[in-house]
């Protein structure tokens, strides 16, 4: 059993719980005889972090007999559960932000009889958040999910997520989770769905939205009692709408581009050519805007560069100006004198252009007029000749 429960405002701060499996605690002095090693018989270092990733490994798949921690703070849970474990937690830069109360929520964690990680990525997959073991701790941030709402969760939306992260999809209550589809109803996407679902074993449905949202070129997000899906490229348009604040100092023009994307989680596709065609690495960016939509500012940067972008299921997919792109040159074209008289007084203006470039009408007729001439001048040749 894992369970997860969130309060706010001032609440007791203790925690009671008993000690995990032995095993937990017994990776400590494991890791202490590695740095000796590494000091003594001159282990290298890259070898000692990856023996010391494997028993973090170890000690996640440890069997968990009770694990009780009541109404702490999240930092303040996470340290309670490496004194019970052994274990060291920690919590990415700006997570908390994400939290419905910030730093003032509470959470009341309950783990019992399950292995460790098991247990954890239930808890924490009730917040939006994923685990990863690093070096010599493990790291807890913001997983797809809330990465995307790119907000606070809202009580009702840890509530959704709870849930979804207790169980498979087929063992939840139907009417549990309401599901909403922002799609195309002509594609019966609750049919594809729930086909999708059936195809893909995972420890609880979470994880069987994000693949089968994946496979299904989809997104889903938690709102208050159900989830939303919606198609890749959709999700992009609402990213870019995000407002952020932009202060750019002489920053190459493709870094620019390379960091709007990165603020929203939205990748920026180059076509081959098409910074080089409006001179990007000569033209450094200076720009400082606030609460601006990435959109907006986009748009800003492509019609003063001619750059052009177009949302796709991938990202943004930024091309060069259309009147950049030209016709492969044939070297083998010939040029051709067009001749434009400007009035009655017999003046001429004249423009040398490839004949490849004339229109199709054009271009058989000056052949025919060619071919009379070359056919005219190889007969007084000839005449010449006799």
């Amino acid at each position: 059993m894992a369970r997860l429960m969130i309060r706010r405002g001032r609440m007791p701060n203790h925690a009671r719980g008993r000690r995990a499996a032995n095993g937990l605690r017994e990776w400590r002095g494991l890791v202490l005889g590695l740095l000796a090693a590494t000091l003594l018989w001159g282990v290298t270092p890259d070898a000692v972090a990856q023996q010391m990733r494997d028993l973090m490994e170890e000690a996640l798949d440890q069997n968990v007999r009770q694990i009780e921690l009541k109404q702490l703070p999240l930092h303040d849970a996470l340290q309670q559960l490496g004194e019970q474990t052994g274990l060291r937690f920690e919590l990415a830069d700006g997570v908390l932000d994400r939290m419905p109360y910030g730093e003032r929520t509470r959470v009341s964690i309950v783990i019992q009889d399950m292995p460790l990680r098991v247990g954890l990525r239930r808890v924490l997959g009730g917040l939006g958040l994923v685990m990863n073991v690093a070096d010599e701790r493990v790291q807890v941030g913001a997983a797809p999910v809330l990465e995307r709402l790119d907000r606070r969760l809202t009580i009702a939306e840890t509530a959704v997520l709870g849930l979804l992260a207790s169980e498979p999809w087929s063992a939840l209550p139907r009417d549990g989770v309401v599901l909403v589809f922002q799609l195309d109803p002509h594609g019966e996407p609750r049919a594809a769905l729930d086909a999708a679902l059936a195809q893909i074993p995972a420890e609880n449905a979470l994880e069987q939205f994000d693949l089968a949202t994946a496979a299904l070129g989809w997104v889903w997000l938690p709102r208050e009692k159900g989830v939303v899906f919606l198609a890749r490229r959709d999700d992009v348009r609402r990213r870019l709408e995000r407002p952020v604040d932009l202060t750019y100092s002489r920053v190459p023009l493709d870094q620019v581009l390379v960091d709007l994307g990165r603020r929203v989680g939205v990748t920026m596709l180059f076509e081959p050519g098409a910074l080089r065609q409006v001179q990007a690495s000569a033209r450094p960016v200076d720009l400082i805007q606030r609460e601006t939509s990435v959109r907006q500012t986009l748009e800003r940067i492509c019609g003063n560069t001619g750059l052009r972008y177009e949302i796709v299921d991938d990202g943004v997919r930024i091309s060069g100006p259309a009147e950049a792109v030209q016709r492969p040159v044939n070297s083998a074209a010939r040029l051709v004198r067009i001749s434009i008289p400007l009035g009655p007084g017999g003046a001429m203006i004249d423009y040398i252009i490839r004949e490849d470039e004339l229109p199709p009408e054009v271009r058989r007729e000056y052949a025919d007029r060619l071919q009379g001439v070359l056919e005219e001048l190889t007969r007084q040749l000839s005449a010449g000749d006799g």
